[in-house]
């Protein structure tokens, strides 16, 4: 038998005390003198079925009963596509005013009861890589000082054969959609053929 840890008593004491007390030759005070305690323990004891000390753990509440109701209603709120990414708080306030077990850990036990708890699992992305060389090429532009007594800029436009790292280039005085358009289709021309 185990006595809590500021037990005044033995379990022989307080016994003893229960029979003293009801053999009317002793009163609280005069019990509590004699087991050297206080009175207010000694009525404790007296008045206690059990000599034993009684669990100090928390007294937890039995959960409420989650009727049938309910967990419909619960299943058809969280399938409505509308309001199927409300979480528990917000499901069970808004079943509060027609179920009364509508509370936030019922709602979870439905849910996970019902497996609707777990969230969706998105696509894998599947990784296609871009194959190297059969039909890529890379285009560089270059910004290059303009040519002995011309001013501004000419532009040094490459294309490059990414299987074969052959590189074709064109220099202009403009990089424009039309001029690069051009480049291009020559480089098609001398770069080797796409496999």
């Amino acid at each position: 038998m185990k006595l809590h840890n500021n037990a005044s008593l033995t379990a022989k004491q307080r016994q003893h005390i229960k029979e003293l007390y009801k053999s009317e030759e002793y009163t609280q005070e005069d019990l509590a003198l004699k087991f050297n305690t206080t009175r207010k323990t000694i009525s404790k004891w007296i008045h206690r079925s059990d000599v034993l000390d009684a669990s100090s753990a928390p007294r937890t509440k039995k959960p409420s009963v989650i009727t049938e109701a309910f967990t419909e209603a619960v299943k058809t709120y969280r399938e409505d596509s509308r309001t199927s990414h409300h979480g528990k708080e917000r499901i069970a306030f808004e079943l509060k005013k027609a179920h009364c077990c509508s509370n936030p850990s019922n709602v979870y036990r439905v849910l996970k009861q019902l497996k609707l708890n777990e969230p969706k699992k998105n696509k894998e992305r599947q990784s296609k890589p871009i194959p190297v060389g059969k039909h890529r090429t890379q285009m560089d532009i270059q910004q290059l000082p303009a040519v002995k007594g011309n001013e501004g800029f000419e532009y040094k436009i490459s294309i490059i054969h990414l299987s074969t790292r052959v590189k074709y280039s064109e220099i202009h005085d403009n990089y424009e959609s039309k001029t690069i358009a051009q480049v291009y289709s020559r480089a098609l021309d001398e770069l080797p053929p796409f496999l």
